[in-house]
């Protein structure tokens, strides 16, 4: 687990057992690994969409990452945040780790609590959701690509 802070916490949502929908969790796995990550706290979120509405009423920043369809090609990083998320409250977006809630509820959710503006979801569109715990090749390629998109949200705040 990473250092503990009251500002930013990193978020990996999925199933590490479903192929490329473990994509969340092996990236904070990875980040395990790193040095500086400016005090982040690293979670592995498993499929339970429902915690992230308490992560944020207790967080400053969420960093969500997660297998993701927001209507990219598979293999794709959709980075939304703020700017941009609001108009995925009420339009499908596709988790496949999210077991309890559909994604775009729990926006929903985040919406009517005034909590939008501290998440940051970079999703990933999955090739792969079978049995298994070795990510697609087209997926596990990104992986330096989504640290990378990670991490420019981390050190932009």
């Amino acid at each position: 687990m990473g250092k503990k802070a009251p500002g930013i916490k990193i978020i990996g949502f999925g199933n590490k057992y479903m192929s490329d929908d473990g994509i969340g969790i092996r990236t904070i796995e990875e980040l395990e690994k790193e040095k500086d990550l400016k005090g982040a706290e690293l979670i592995d979120g498993g499929t339970s969409g429902l915690d992230l509405i308490f992560y944020l009423q207790t967080s400053d920043k969420i960093i969500l990452i997660d297998a993701v369809d927001a209507g990219q090609k598979t293999g794709e990083i959709k980075v939304l945040s703020a700017g941009n998320i609001e108009k995925f409250v009420t339009r499908k977006l596709s988790s496949y780790s999210l077991h309890d809630f559909d994604l775009s509820q729990v926006l929903g959710m985040a919406k009517s609590l005034g909590l939008l503006s501290r998440l940051t979801i970079i999703g990933i569109k999955p090739k792969k959701i079978d049995f298994g715990t070795a990510l697609s090749p087209e997926i596990e390629k990104r992986m330096p690509d989504l640290l990378a998109e990670v991490k420019k949200e981390i050190f932009s705040h």
